[in-house]
């Protein structure tokens, strides 16, 4: 059965979602071992993978890919979303985490905000859950079209 895609401007996302929408198999989500870098070189700079750390989760950037890197101006791969700069959003960006990892069900938003550092990004992104043993949601698939002045966003 597919899951209803979410509300989706940018076509990078979309097709990220319907490559993740081809791996579920009939499952509520794929695990990390189905997805496979190399189908999704449209959006791999845009990419980021998230660990769903305890309980109540704590969300830790895996591997976030370079256009996402140099749009945000810093290196993320390894911090806890918690621990980074995401101004007065960084409570509802971790809600939404949240609440995909509870729902088991994917989202996206469109989120303007500007950093400590006074750069403004505005971002698209797409969260899509991964479950390595087929109930619970231990990992998160992003896709983000961020741009931040970096010059890496199309």
């Amino acid at each position: 059965m597919d899951i209803d895609r979410p509300p989706i401007e940018d076509p990078s996302l979309r097709r990220l979602f319907d490559y993740w929408q081809g791996k579920r198999r009939g499952r509520f989500a794929p695990s990390r071992g189905d997805i496979d870098p190399a189908q999704l070189t449209f959006i791999l700079p845009f990419l980021y993978l998230v660990d769903v750390v305890g309980s109540p989760p704590r969300f830790r950037y895996r591997l976030a890919g370079t256009g996402i890197v140099t749009e945000y101006g810093g290196e993320i791969t390894g911090k806890f979303a918690d621990e980074i700069d995401l101004d007065e959003k960084q409570a509802a960006i971790i809600a939404e985490y949240a609440r995909v990892v509870r729902d088991g069900k994917p989202a996206s938003s469109r989120w303007s905000y500007t950093k400590n550092d006074d750069r403004h990004l505005t971002y698209e992104h797409l969260i899509l859950p991964l479950s390595s043993d087929g109930r619970s949601v231990d990992m998160l698939l992003g896709g983000a079209m961020i741009r931040g002045g970096g010059g890496a966003g199309a």
